[in-house]
């Protein structure tokens, strides 16, 4: 056995080092070769390397490879220049040197392509010139996607190319700037904005006066609105509605909505000023539920052994005799259910008749036990069923041999009437949170804010 341990470790180690990636992609770079794919088989010998510093076998595998396919693309890449396929032959000297360079960062050196560098540089400036010459003529037309289509692939050979990022640059922010320049003149102040952000975000540059233009689409479409309290019929409505408005303020203006201003405008704001948003936000606590006291019951059946000594009235002699007294036992759980609904109501106070434009009511509700009472000793104690035998005990029967009181004593409870407190809360959040969600997908909608 002592022998076999060793063994049994060195076979484990075999099967995990096997099951590695490096060990995985250099079989798959093998069987690759062996079916004449020796690029896609340089690659995956490669992957094996790059996921294993040092292995031994994948250095090899990527220095017999690896010379060979560098050599192939490069014949690739003449015979395609002779015949004037331009971007076959920038292509295959590309995945020559994308081969080079991994494998001299991985620690196998490999060489070969210095030798065309002179010619692929004149051929790529050659072809690159070409498209930024067609697509600064596209741009002169106004075929600004056919511009973009050709700038982009001159980009894929000259990625660093300030000149060619620049006219990129034109032909893919001028047409959005002209759809911006439209939708403010539309008054769709939200749409041009977001035009606006997409724009920037695509070429990673404001461009000519695009944040001025996205300040004056803010100014121009801002909209006010303004939160009253909260209505709750009730005393206990309304304290449980107490901190409720704020919670939602501080949830709304954290969602920097450069569109929406957030004004707390609760019954003294009111009064002490002039100034009325164009929309009010009325809140109130329709509906809340508390039901304690809620029980559920899980029935067991047990029998319980009783020995007693019972004395005969004729003959006075005493005798023991054995009796079983079926016992039947809840486990109870106390739950607590705790409901609330709140509706808001958007309104429009552009006129004295203020207008409600949009009005929903959210829900949320919460069910915990918060108290129990069970059975705390050995279950195999507590026999399930009838018994077969009631005359005798049998050795399948199983009983409590112990007194009367035992049973009893083994309950256990617990009593956690803080979670009602925690429910109250969790409700409070789960209102806010759709609360505003939904008051987001009615403001966004084009007819508030265009």
């Amino acid at each position: 056995m002592k022998r076999l341990l060793p063994f049994l470790s060195m076979l484990a180690l075999l099967v995990a080092v096997s099951c590695s990636p490096a060990s995985q992609a250099l079989k798959r770079s093998k069987n690759l070769a062996k079916n004449g794919l020796t690029y896609e088989a340089t690659l995956s010998a490669l992957d094996a390397l790059e996921a294993k510093p040092g292995y031994q076998k994948a250095m090899v595998q990527v220095k017999q490879l690896g010379k060979k396919e560098i050599q192939l693309q490069l014949r690739t890449f003449d015979q395609m220049a002779a015949d004037g396929e331009t971007v076959g032959a920038l292509d295959a000297f590309i995945r020559a040197e994308d081969i080079e360079h991994r494998a001299n960062a991985a620690g196998v050196l490999l060489t070969g392509t210095d030798a065309r560098r002179n010619e692929y540089n004149d051929l790529r400036s050659g072809f690159i010139q070409g498209l930024q010459n067609d697509g600064r003529a596209a741009i002169q037309r106004g075929e600004y996607e056919s511009a973009r289509r050709l700038l982009e692939r001159a980009l894929h050979y000259a990625p660093h190319d300030e000149s060619l990022r620049a006219d990129w640059t034109v032909a893919k922010a001028t047409p959005m700037m002209a759809d911006a320049n439209r939708l403010l003149g539309e008054g769709k102040f939200r749409s041009a904005y977001y035009v606006l952000a997409d724009m920037e975000a695509a070429i990673e540059q404001p461009y000519q006066n695009s944040r001025a233009l996205q300040d004056s689409a803010v100014r121009s479409g801002q909209i006010t609105v303004g939160i009253r309290d909260v209505i709750a019929p009730t005393r206990q409505e309304l304290d449980l509605a107490n901190g409720l408005r704020a919670d939602l303020i501080k949830h709304l203006i954290q969602s920097q909505d450069p569109f929406i201003s957030w004004v707390d405008y609760n019954e003294q704001a009111r009064f002490q000023t002039d100034e009325r948003p164009d929309y009010v936000l009325n809140l109130e606590m329709t509906n809340w539920q508390e039901m304690p006291g809620t029980v559920t019951r899980y029935e067991r059946h047990g029998y319980r052994k009783v020995i007693s000594k019972v004395k005969d009235p004729e003959t006075g002699e005493t005798k023991t005799e054995t009796d079983y007294v079926k016992v039947i036992y809840f486990d109870v759980d106390y739950r607590y259910f705790v409901a609330g609904a709140l509706k808001f109501s958007l309104v429009e106070t552009s006129d004295d008749a203020q207008k409600i434009l949009a009005s929903e009511e959210v829900s949320a509700s919460r069910e915990r036990i918060i108290g129990t009472a069970e059975y705390s000793g050995n279950a195999a104690d507590l026999y399930p069923g009838q018994w077969r035998h009631i005359d005798k005990e049998e050795s399948s029967d199983r009983v409590i041999l112990s007194g009367r009181g035992a049973l009893s004593s083994r309950l256990r409870t617990r009593n956690n009437p803080s979670l009602i407190h925690t429910m109250r809360n969790d409700i409070r959040d789960e209102l806010t949170h759709k609360t505003a969600s939904a008051m987001f997908d009615m403001l966004h909608n084009p007819v508030y804010l265009p």
